[in-house]
Formats: C-alpha cells, structure tokens, sequence
C-alpha cells in the first residue's frame, strides 16, 4: 500500500448544503442546471427556472454565478427574449476555453379571456454565449435556421467537445483515453417526437450549423420520436444521444463519429422499459405522480461517458416503485448487447417503499461516474412524504455503483410553494432534471430545496476522496497527544503502550502529529479553501511519513 493510498478514501462524501437564491414566494426555482469553467474550476454557472406567476405557470430564466468555488453566488441577468415575455429549459456547459454557452426557449405568455386559461408557448431554440473573463451575455442566437417552428421544438440540451471525456485529466478510470480531432466543437440537441433536432458550432458559438450541410434545427436524417434527448461527448469526440419517448419500453440512441456531419442509424438500446406512466401511476391532472405526492413526473435519460464505455441511466416502475436502471456499451456506442438494464442499486429491497425519479449522470476527473437522483417516499424521523436527494459513485468506470449518500442535509416537502403546472391544480412542478456537473475532484451539485418555505436552489460539492486518519494508524501509535508549545517550538508528548515519551519540536513525528491535528481541523472548514487546505496538508502529511520511514529505514540499515 503506498502513502497516499495510506491516507485516501475513496467514496462519495457530500459537503453541507448551501442556498445560492434568495426568492419571493412567487419566484419558485426549479429546472436547474449547473457548468464547472475548466479554466478556473472555482468559477461555476447555475441556470434555472425562475417563476413570475406560478399559478399561471408564468416564468423566466436565471442564472447564477460563483467565482470562489460555490460559496458566494450573485445574479447574472438575461435579458428580456425577444418577441416573448419569458425563457424556460436551460442548460448550460463551458468549452475547453471557459465560454460559457446557454441555450433555453423563449415562450410567450397568452393572456388569458373567457375563452381561453393562462398558457406558455415555445417561440424559439436560442444560444447566449459568456466569453471568458466576460460580465454580459452575447445574443441571443437562433438555432431554428431556415424553417418554422413545427411543435416539435422543445426540451434542449447542450454538450462541448473537451478533447477528451472529462476537460481534467488525461484518461479516464479503467481506459486509455483517446483525443478528439474536433476539440472545441459544440452539440444541441432537442425535439418532443418527431426527429432529433441538431445544431452544432465549431468556432465557439459564434455560428452554428446542423449536420452535414444542413441548417441548424434541422432534423437528423433517419431519426424519429425523439423526446428530450441528452447529448454526450465522449473520448475520440464520439457524440452520444440518447432518449426514451414517455408510453414505450425503448430506449433510442444515435451517435456521431466524425463531429457531427453525419450519425449512423439509429438503434434500439434498451428494451423492456416501464417508464413512470399512468396506468400503473395514479394521474388526477394531465401527468402521472406517484402516490402520496402530486407534482408531475416523466422517464427522462441520462449519459455519461468513460473511455471506451457509454453509460445511459432512466426511471424505471417495473419493480412496482420507481427505481434507476442503467446499461453501457463496452465500444463507444458501436454495439449494445439486447437488454432491459440493470439496477443502479441491486441490493435495494423491491418492496422498499421509495420512488427514485429524475437521474443525471456524469464523470468526474478522476474517471469517477457520479448518478445523483431525487428519492421521494417517507424519509426518516419523519413519516411524511418528502425528496431526498441522494448520489451514487462507480470506481470501477460503471461496472458497479457504491451504496447512495445523502446529499439533501434533510428531506424536503414537494408541496411547499409548488406551482400549477400549466395552470392545473391537480399537477404541481419541481422541474424534470436537476443541476450536476464534474469537476477535478469530484462533482457539483445545484437542484431544487423547500426547506426555507420558498421553492430555491441549494448547492453541494461532493467529493470523491477525502484524506483520512485511520483509527489502525494512530490506535497503539499515539493515544494522546499534548503540546502545549505548538507552535512555538516546545516540542510536546505521545503516549505509546502507555508511557509518555517526550518528542522534541524537531522530530519528524512532531510534524506528524501536528500535521494530523491541522488536517482534522481543516476538514471542519466550511469553505473551498477549506478543500484546498485539506489538499495541502495531506500532501504534507505524504512528505512527512515518507521522510519518517526513510530515516526508519536506514536506522535499520545501520544496526
């Protein structure tokens, strides 16, 4: 076992939860989604839903941004859409060179008369890009070139091409990792049936394109009943695309291998799908809800990319309660042996009472796949019915996940300030995906919180290692450990097998010991610099017990 082996801890280990948005009751947040800049990690957008009227299902889009790691967070405004009175769905990455791309959908509202209830609609795909070291958004862009709207038109979602499956380390965990020839490009995709609508950018937002020669918005030749796609760039600058259309028991996919210009057929993935629908689901509105709450739900997926492997996640009801189930393919998408999944957590019990819904999967730097969830059943101490955000971890590039670790510090209530869903009672909204992105050493997590009365956005960092003591290390080593010169060069004392041994200021072992002490505390602190401390003071720690085992070492030599 080597030294920083010795002190590391491998798991998933959530910080403590942090509002980022201060709302008036009628400024409900949901829908988030959130972008680490690889140019500075510390530097973090958060976009989501921001409602104006939520009884009439009325809103607008906010983003929010962090310059110190996700302490602080301030408003960065978009400004009105054009020709619309709103913006809703947004996603948000940065490219390799930290611009920062948004894509949403203007709406506007219809007033409502006698003959009509308040209603939204969707007048646009567009693109703001944020240059890097910029304070304004550029644009927005049209991303529907050369045609109308066709109803079709909805739900985006946005992937940059790093050169690579993670923009922080050369590989990923169990592959070799192999470069992209088209660093810098950037996907869209979106649709609600009909073909997957594609837009793409190779000089950083500036213009955009479809494939091949076609416009951007275009339909991808030989695809159809495309439904909320995600888009993925893998290593090689493989493009992934995955959805499940709500009422199938399919999961489709096509992929890109030449940046774009062209994707091969698309396939059936997954089959066998039982996606969260009415009937088994009780529905008193337009949308099925699972019992015991009655905010809208739907089988969305989720992609990630490792290396060589593909992974795709969804909520699935054929256990009787919603569960996450995944499957990947082995050779970047080319070939998918015929499944219907596997569960994300196998050893949960099939008649435990807790519906896992909402899914995001993505990987860290490390090569670590992070799948958060939201888990609504009724969470302990109390016996009401609330969400728990949970996330779960695979060392092994997806081949098994670790047990879940709680996210939300506590439980929250879906009914608290909850809108109309398109102005029916009998449908509330907390959104249909939530914010998760990875960073250097672990991953960044915004999602939704109505702990403060108010539907907000929380943040969380979880890290994917942690430096550590171990019991075994200091147990029959040092028992207690007094200094009362630390500090001040007055040495101090150890109690080994019970006697009190003098260590002289000097001594490695003091470093050691003090070393132990100002790791614990740092571990404590309640900020980013604290994580930098850790950092710092473990390889600190890794330099002390090296120096301590070579003098050992030639002690031995000697005698």
């Amino acid at each position: 076992m080597g030294i920083n082996q010795l002190f590391t801890q491998q798991g998933m280990f959530p910080g403590t939860d942090r509002q980022i948005t201060f709302s008036a009751e009628n400024e409900s947040r949901s829908e988030s989604s959130v972008a680490i800049n690889p140019k500075n990690p510390l530097h973090m957008i958060a976009v989501s839903k921001k409602f104006i009227n939520p009884d009439w299902y009325w809103f607008t889009v906010e983003p929010m941004v962090t310059n110190d790691g996700g302490y602080n967070w301030y408003p960065l405004p978009l400004p009105q859409a054009a020709g619309g009175n709103g913006w809703t769905d947004p996603v948000i990455s940065f490219d390799h060179q930290g611009n920062a791309h948004l894509v949403l959908e203007p709406i506007r509202f219809i007033q409502p008369d006698t003959n009509q209830i308040p209603e939204i609609e969707v007048i646009g795909i567009k693109a703001f890009r944020l240059p890097y070291g910029g304070g304004n958004w550029i644009g927005p862009q049209e991303l529907i070139v050369g045609r109308k709207l066709n109803g079709q038109d909805d739900k985006p979602w946005i992937a940059c091409d790093y050169g690579k499956a993670s923009p922080w380390s050369s590989g990923s965990s169990g592959w070799t990792s192999v470069a992209s020839p088209w660093k810098g490009n950037i996907y869209i995709v979106w649709g609600v049936g009909g073909g997957l609508k594609f837009a793409r950018s190779t000089d950083a937002g500036v213009s955009w394109t479809g494939a091949g020669n076609l416009n951007a918005g275009d339909d991808v030749p030989g695809t159809g009943n495309a439904w909320a796609p995600e888009v993925t760039v893998g290593d090689g600058g493989v493009i992934h695309v995955v959805w499940h259309t709500p009422g199938s028991a399919s999961i489709l996919y096509v992929r890109s291998i030449d940046g774009g210009e062209t994707f091969k057929p698309q396939q059936t993935i997954v089959n066998g799908v039982q996606g969260l629908r009415s009937p088994p689901l009780p529905q008193t509105g337009s949308w099925p809800e699972f019992p015991g709450g009655k905010f809208r739900i739907v089988t969305l997926c989720t992609g990630c990319a490792t290396g060589n492997r593909f992974l795709v996640a969804w909520s699935d009801m054929r256990e009787g309660f919603a569960r996450i189930y995944y499957h990947y393919s082995d050779d970047a998408g080319a070939s998918w042996a015929p499944s219907s999944g596997q569960p994300l957590w196998p050893s949960l019990s099939a008649s435990s009472a807790v519906q896992q819904f909402h899914p995001q999967m993505v990987v860290d730097g490390k090569g670590v796949i992070g799948c958060a969830f939201y888990e609504f059943g009724q969470q302990p101490p109390s016996t009401q019915y609330r969400i728990r955000t949970r996330i779960m971890g695979s060392f092994d590039a997806g081949t098994s996940f670790g047990l879940p670790a709680n996210v939300s510090d506590n439980p929250w209530n879906p009914a608290v300030n909850a809108p109309w869903a398109h102005f029916n009672p009998n449908d509330t909204f907390i959104g249909e995906y939530f914010g998760l992105d990875g960073g250097p050493d672990g991953f960044e997590l915004v999602c939704t919180d109505t702990r403060t009365g108010v539907q907000e956005l929380f943040y969380d960092h979880i890290a994917t290692s942690k430096m550590d003591v171990p019991s075994w290390f200091t147990d029959g080593i040092v028992a207690t450990f007094m200094s009362p010169g630390v500090g001040l060069g007055a040495g101090g004392f150890v109690i080994v097998g019970g006697k009190i041994v003098k260590v002289p200021p000097h001594d490695p072992l003091f470093a050691l010991l003090q070393t132990i002490v100002t790791l614990d505390a740092a571990q404590d602190i309640d900020h980013p610099a604290g994580r930098k401390l850790v950092k710092m003071v473990g390889e600190a720690m890794v330099d002390i017990v090296g120096d301590i085992a070579g003098k050992s070492t030639n002690s031995r030599g000697k005698g």
